[in-house]
């Protein structure tokens, strides 16, 4: 093709990423990790906020906030799949609320391919007001209730991984997924240090 990291194999797999998972936009990374740190920039996230997470996955799932300055708690995981528990979370969002410290970014982990209870995690996501990262380096063609993990019907935002341990590969490689334009415009500009050819966004 005509690029090695730029051309029109990147669009192509967009787009084939986008038909698999039924979500509006998919931008490729050079990792998931990148995928994970973007997610977070895009979504605002700073020195002072709070990112919760699983206690059981990659550090990446935990980094990503580290590098946005913020700070990082775990919950617990459901010993029945691995993933987080809805009970622990619930609690410890009660308690969090209590002294104001709610998370501004949860981020879930599809532990093995097996989806997290997302539909009890987007009700509290509505009356807590945080956002939801799926972290699904593990569940790329995964499902919940008849929804394509990647759907991003219970999320903000969801990132693969096409690294070589994964289930299909690219040798390195990530992509998050979103529904929502304005996340998808930053993401964009955040991959390539905010150069752009569209010209409808330069300066005059």
């Amino acid at each position: 093709s005509d690029n090695l990291t730029q051309g029109p194999e990147i669009e192509l797999f967009e787009n084939n990423l986008k038909k698999l998972t039924k979500s509006k936009h998919a931008i490729v990374v050079n990792s998931s990790t990148s995928a994970l740190h973007l997610s977070c920039l895009a979504l605002g996230l700073k020195k002072g906020d709070y990112l919760w997470t699983s206690t059981t996955s990659f550090v990446a799932s935990s980094n990503c906030g580290l590098y946005c300055d913020a700070k990082i708690d775990f919950v617990d995981i459901d010993l029945n799949d691995y993933n987080i528990d809805i009970i622990q979370l619930k609690k410890k969002l009660k308690e969090a609320k209590k002294k104001n410290k709610l998370p501004k970014i949860l981020v879930v982990v599809h532990l093995a391919g097996i989806s997290c209870k997302m539909n009890e995690i987007k009700k509290l996501s509505k009356i807590y007001k945080f956002f939801v990262i799926e972290d699904a380096c593990h569940a790329i063609s995964g499902k919940f209730k008849n929804s394509m993990v990647g759907s991003c019907k219970y999320s903000d935002i969801t990132t693969f991984s096409f690294h070589a341990i994964k289930n299909i590969t690219s040798g390195e490689g990530g992509a998050v997924m979103t529904n929502n334009s304005d996340i998808a415009r930053k993401l964009v500009l955040l991959r390539t240090h905010g150069i752009t050819r569209d010209k409808k966004f330069f300066s005059k």
